[in-house]
């Protein structure tokens, strides 16, 4: 009995299929995985480009939503189906929401905000989700 045992110790036969069988599932998992791992970080880069693209038009003196609306667009490479690019301008009074161009109740200046969202879907077939990045910038 003894022999018997240290004679299935010292037995390699079979080893390599028991450990072939037990790494191939984990290389199969990042092979399909990390393609779409690296079109989700891809996509969000690109989608905080094409706000920054935005907001950069903004600091620059540009006023016209519409137009960082299209630079902004044009600076996304590779858009998702689902891409939404929102421009937006707000301004307040004392922290509070207030209409721009108009003077605030003090008599002051309102404080004017350049805000962009870009938002969509990012990621490939096993690994996707939803997500929007959101930029802003007080107008001097």
């Amino acid at each position: 009995m003894r022999t018997l045992f240290i004679h299935f110790r010292q037995s390699v036969e079979g080893v390599a299929a028991v450990e072939f069988a037990l790494v191939v599932p984990v290389l199969a998992a990042m092979a399909l995985l990390l393609p779409d791992l690296s079109q989700a970080a891809v996509g969000v880069m690109d989608m905080q480009g094409a706000a920054r693209a935005s907001i950069q038009y903004a600091m620059t003196g540009g006023t016209d939503v519409t137009e960082a609306r299209t630079l902004g667009l044009a600076a996304w490479n590779s858009q998702p189906a689902d891409a939404n690019l929102a421009t937006s301008e707000s301004c307040t009074c004392a922290g509070a929401g207030a209409t721009c161009g108009q003077p605030c109740p003090n008599g002051s200046s309102p404080q004017e905000y350049f805000n962009v969202t870009a938002s969509g879907h990012v990621g490939g077939t096993f690994i996707g989700f939803e997500n929007s990045v959101s930029r802003s910038v007080r107008i001097q």
